[in-house]
């Protein structure tokens, strides 16, 4: 009972979330499992975008200190078009709004 209640608790955590941003992203399972889980869990998400990259932190910039070095990884066509099926795939989310942006 207490680990379905952690669940609940957790989807509720991301029920206002409008925007998804995962630096580092790589297509690898448990990434895709984590984006798929927030998107369900987000019913008012607009746009995911999933970066190849890393971020680098600013320690004299307290606001605003973090950012994102992007790598120059080409998606090709094949591999993008099975990220985002694998997103979408069995998730049980219709929504047109919703953009997955792959870069």
């Amino acid at each position: 009972m207490a680990s379905w209640l952690d669940v609940q608790a957790q989807d509720r955590q991301y029920h206002c979330l409008k925007e998804l941003v995962v630096v580092g992203f790589n297509a690898v399972g448990w990434q895709i499992g984590f984006v798929r889980h927030v998107m369900k869990a987000s019913p008012r998400m607009r746009q995911v975008h999933l970066l190849d990259g890393h971020v680098v932190e600013d320690k004299e910039r307290v606001l605003e200190g973090l950012e994102v070095v992007p790598h120059t990884r080409e998606w090709h066509e094949f591999e993008r078009s099975e990220v985002l099926d694998d997103l979408w795939d069995g998730n049980g989310i219709c929504s047109p709004q919703l953009e997955i942006i792959l870069e």
